[in-house]
């Protein structure tokens, strides 16, 4: 496998430590964001924090950290997971992430002010068809004056791209990928398989597949609760997949290690009957996911390699927007 095959482990809980170089600046006062808003955690090529909105209306938090004010109203921003829904831009959710993960960006450089390109993204085979919606939704309120952790910040969204998921993930290694190339991003509510031939993603043989985290970890919640009478909640199921030190009894860790190991093969199987060769090509899994993939598929293949950074898609996001932009970083 010509692919680099170094793995990458920055872990999945959500922290707010600076990794990295830092956003991408274009120009004085213009800077490029990536920002991944996934099911379960929000990411831009430097953070990582849950996706959680609650809403306290007038109410001042208590503490400033994850707390955000905007057009009258207090948020805490990054606390727990929101629910799953059919989309992102039927409500302001979304908005009050993406503003969060712009302060974090822009506050750790100093900056309070700036205009932004917003890059983003959509699920593979959604993206054609959703991509209209997604970029309507942030022009709607495309100047945004707020406050997070009680520093104001004032962002104007000059430019919205939107990017394809798992797809990014890559973007930056494209031209060292000679041969075929299976890629797959286990996000929280969907699975993208991206096919790569030399380089060049073969768009009729990328999938979207309805297989991911969240899903994967109701059911081993309703399982448990059979085996064992006991409600096990998601975050201690969350614990054993990573492999962090969980309070659960040992066997109870077991079997859920068990289930674990039941849904990455088949999400496999799966990949399989869709005809893609799992024994011969090779195999990427990107983000959060190839945590899961590399510990639990049960089967080691030399050609399979396992990008374990969560900020994969958001770093790609801001790659390909500054292909896109035709500049170089200032």
């Amino acid at each position: 496998m010509q692919e680099d095959r170094a793995v990458y482990h920055e872990g999945i809980n959500p922290d707010r430590s600076k990794r990295g170089n830092g956003m991408v600046r274009l120009e004085e006062g213009k800077y490029i964001i990536g920002f991944d808003d996934g099911y379960q955690l929000g990411k831009t090529a430097n953070f990582v924090f849950n996706n959680g909105i609650h809403r306290l209306g007038a109410t001042e938090t208590t503490l400033k950290e994850h707390s955000l004010f905007y057009d009258g109203e207090y948020f805490k921003v990054g606390e727990g997971r929101a629910a799953i829904t059919e989309d992102k831009v039927s409500d302001d959710d979304a908005r009050l992430r993406t503003m969060a993960a712009a302060a974090m960006e822009l506050g750790g450089a100093g900056i309070h002010k700036a205009e932004v390109v917003l890059a983003v993204g959509l699920p593979f085979s959604n993206y054609g068809r959703d991509k209209p919606k997604l970029i309507d939704y942030y022009k709607q309120q495309n100047r945004l004056g707020f406050s997070y952790e009680g520093e104001d910040y004032f962002l104007e969204i000059g430019k919205v791209i939107v990017c394809p998921q798992c797809y990014s993930a890559i973007a930056t290694r494209l031209g060292n990928m000679k041969g075929d190339y299976l890629v797959v991003d286990i996000g929280s509510k969907t699975t993208d398989v991206v096919y790569v031939q030399d380089g060049l993603p073969i768009e009729s043989r990328s999938i979207t597949i309805e297989k991911a985290v969240v899903k994967w970890i109701k059911e081993i919640q309703r399982e448990m609760k059979v085996q064992t009478g006991k409600d096990i909640p998601e975050h201690e199921v969350m614990k054993i997949a990573l492999k962090e030190g969980s309070n659960l009894p040992g066997a109870y860790a077991e079997l859920i290690r068990g289930m674990l190991r039941e849904k990455m093969q088949s999400l496999e199987l799966e990949l399989a009957e869709r005809g893609y060769s799992m024994d011969y090509i090779n195999i990427i899994y990107v983000g959060g996911g190839a945590l899961l993939a590399r510990d639990y598929a049960g089967k080691y293949r030399a050609h399979t390699a396992y990008d374990c950074d969560l900020c994969a898609n958001a770093k790609g996001y801001e790659f390909l927007a500054r292909q896109i932009e035709g500049k170089q970083v200032v």
